[in-house]
């Protein structure tokens, strides 16, 4: 019996040599994209745009009402909703009870909003401070000009808020 081999067929050897390159290249590949690096990086860019706005907002309060909103001294959370305010988006009166409805449409939370990423805002005669922890984007916090290096800071005075 004779047997014909078809000279254009693949061996196992060559297709498990294949097979491993693609894997290797692949693996590489994700490695470098990093889908959890891309994430926190979009979180971060969102805290940055947020607290843009609200530090926008909190200017205009203070343009048309001669001081700061909310209690002096006093550390507002965006992970804690105060008594009497129906939620923390709530532009009249969110997780900072005062009403922005007028500077701002609802009042930005943190993607995560837990006790570690959160915003922070708070203020006195002297100016006021809004913070933010960043996930990926962490040399924006170390170069604001605030006291704390592990967070991003924006306002008038950056030692409000300790670290």
């Amino acid at each position: 019996m004779k047997r014909h081999f078809n000279s254009n067929a693949f061996t196992l050897l060559e297709i498990t040599i294949v097979t491993a390159v693609l894997l290797v290249l692949m693996g590489t590949a994700v490695s470098l994209i990093s889908p959890a690096s891309s994430k926190g990086k979009a979180r971060d860019n969102k805290r940055l745009s947020d607290v843009s706005t609200l530090d926008r907002a909190v200017n205009e309060y203070k343009l048309d009402y001669g001081q700061y909103p909310g209690q002096e001294s006093f550390l507002y959370t965006s992970d804690t909703l105060p008594a009497g305010s129906p939620n923390i988006y709530s532009a009249v009166s969110g997780w900072i009870p005062v009403d922005l409805s007028d500077y701002i449409p609802k009042y930005p939370a943190d993607p995560v909003n837990d006790a570690t990423y959160r915003y922070e805002y708070i203020q006195n005669t002297a100016g006021y401070e809004i913070s933010t922890r960043l996930e990926q984007l962490t040399g924006e916090a170390s170069s604001d000009g605030g006291n704390d290096p592990a967070k991003y800071e924006l306002g008038i005075n950056l030692l409000l808020i300790s670290p």
